[in-house]
Formats: structure tokens, sequence, C-alpha cells
């Protein structure tokens, strides 16, 4: 019975603070002796958090090494859960939704604002308690909560993502010493190397917090490929073929003497096309830093080629291929990146 507790995913400790300060306003206080580890990380890791949520979005996740601390923030009010690590995002944050709609009913922004001591709103703690009951027993959660507005919320606004090493500050170097040239010198490096790391890590960056992809966790892709872009990638195919073969034809063509046939600069200009066209393909399919402006010199050079290939090709077969490349640059800007958290779905 004790491994099965264990092994539970659960919320572990829940408390309210004022953005402004940071004064604690309410927490949960029946903690089980199993959780008590866990419950002192997670307010190390609030006292770090709660003077710096003002400067967050609505929403935060914060991933220490044995839990997960989410918070939703609304005018005045910091609404934060510890959590263990496998426990899902969405039930986090549904949890910090009932704890925010019930405390703004009960109390006012002015009435918390007017707060001068710790804890003045001690008695929401029963309903802190009879929550976090509910969130932690997935049998009544089957029954008693509908994700799924909470889910295309978190899809909308999807919280920011922290690390530790974001919050605590940096050590500080040793004191230098002048006389002991060696020292000095290996304390100037040990410094240049820790703002260095700090700077690699997202951490500090002009006095501010660097939101860096890698290190907040979101996971980043490119959105799916509209229909007007599986159309141009369905009609590219045949103009690379096509390029190609009347590409190595003119080439060959022209290195025979005495032949009336197409110049090799045809057969260059040929090959010069479907090279921009498979450029403009992975520029679609793959991120590149430049990718939008890649393809839209890409689509610049086609048009330019097409005006050299006119006097050996169709001219409904030039505006094709113009069509085509423009398709494939309106598809490239129409992906840009879809952030998506993971676990949003249980």
């Amino acid at each position: 019975m004790a491994t099965k507790r264990h092994n539970l995913e659960m919320i572990v400790y829940a408390c309210l603070n004022r953005l402004t300060d940071g004064t604690p306003l309410s927490a949960t206080t029946d903690i089980s002796s199993d959780a008590d580890q866990r419950v002192h990380e997670g307010k190390r890791c609030i006292k770090l958090l709660s003077k710096q949520l003002a400067k967050y979005k609505k929403r935060i996740c914060l991933q220490a090494e044995d839990i997960t601390v989410h918070g939703v923030m609304d005018e005045c009010t910091g609404y934060l859960v510890v959590c263990e690590p496998n426990y899902p995002h969405i039930l986090a944050f549904s949890f910090l939704d009932e704890l925010m709609k019930e405390f703004s009913i009960l109390y006012t922004s002015s009435v918390v604002k007017s707060v001068r001591r710790p804890y003045a709103f001690i008695e929401f703690d029963s309903f802190l308690q009879k929550t976090r009951q509910k969130y932690n027993s997935s049998r009544a959660l089957a029954s008693r909560i509908n994700l799924a507005e909470m889910t295309n919320d978190l899809n909308l606004h999807p919280p920011t993502y922290l690390k530790m090493h974001q919050l605590e500050p940096p050590p500080a170097p040793p004191p230098l010493t002048p006389s002991a040239p060696t020292s000095t010198t290996l304390s100037l490096s040990h410094r240049h190397d820790s703002l260095t790391h700090t700077l690699n890590n997202g951490v500090l960056a002009n006095g501010t917090v660097s939101k860096d992809p890698p290190s907040i966790g979101v996971v980043l892709k490119l959105k799916p490929v509209p229909w007007y872009g599986w159309l141009a990638l369905i009609l590219v195919v045949p103009c690379m073929l096509l390029d190609l073969y009347r590409g190595v034809v003119a080439l060959s063509m022209s290195s025979l003497e005495g032949l009336d046939g197409p110049s090799p600069w045809h057969g260059i200009f040929f090959l010069a096309e479907l090279l921009l066209q498979v450029t403009q393909v992975h520029l679609l399919w793959r991120y590149k830093k430049f990718r939008k402006l890649g393809t839209l010199g890409c689509t610049v050079f086609i048009l330019i080629l097409c005006g050299f290939l006119l006097d050996v090709r169709e001219g409904w077969l030039c505006i094709l291929y113009i069509l085509v490349s423009i398709l494939l640059s309106i598809a490239t800007y129409g992906r840009p990146f879809e952030k998506k958290l993971p676990r949003f779905h249980i």
C-alpha cells in the first residue's frame, strides 16, 4: 500500500502570494510526512519566485529536480502549486484556475492590496485543501472536471517555462588579491568563464531574463503545411524532373559540333532553376534562420531565369514555374512556429 502511494502523481503544496511584494496570503497545511521534503523544496522555489511573479505573463512553470511549480497570476495575486514532476500540466493549471475564480469572488483586489500581515486569508485554506484532494483523486476528476476549455486556452496562451538557474543568483567571484599576480589572473579568468556560462544559459543578457527556447522547455515546431503548400509540392515535382531532363539534354546537345541546338547556357539555366526549386522545398519543409528571405530570393531568381529561357520554353510553362515558386514562398511564410507544451492532454 505504501508503494502505491509513493508512485501516485499528486499535488503536494499550494499557496497564494501578493504580486507586489510576495506576501503570502494563504497556503495548504495538510502536509503528509512523506511529502515534507518536496514541500521544503517547493517552498524554497516559491520564495525565489514570489518577488518576481509580476514580471512574467499570465502563467509560468518552474521545473526543479524533484518537483514542478506551476503559477497563475491575476491583477494582484499569484496562485502557485507544487506538484510531482509527472503530474499533468493541464490538471495543475485547471486546479489554479479554480483557486483564482473562488478567491476573486471572496476578496476584491483592494482588500488584497490593503493586507498588512502574512497569511491574512488563512480561512481560504479549507477551500485549498478540498480542491487539492479532488485533484489528487483520479476517480473524482473523471466525473467532475471538463478540460476542453483549459486545453484550448493553454494552446492559445502557453506558460513561460523556467529553470532553477534562472532564479538563483550567480555565485559571487572570489575576492581579488593584488599581492598575488597568479591568483589575480585566475580570479579574472574565473569571472569571465562564469559570465560566459551565465549568458550562454540564458540567465542574464543586458540585465534581462533571456528566454532561449532550448532552455525554457517549450517544444518548438513549424505549423502544418497549408493546402496551397501541398499543391505547390505536388506541382513542383514534375517541374523539377522536366528541368533535370532538359538541362542534361541541352548540355549534351550543345557539345556536338555542327548541330544547331540550344547553347550550354540554356542547360546551366535549367539546372540552376532545378537547384532553386529544391532549395524552396527544403525551406518550406525545414526551419532555417533566414528561410523567408531565402525563399523570396529563390522566387526572384526563378523569375529572371524564366526570362532567359523564353526562347526555348513555351510561355505557359514559364508562367507555371513562376506560380509554383510563388506558392512555395507563400506557404513558407504561412508556416510560423507553434509552441506546444508537453502533456497537455491526459
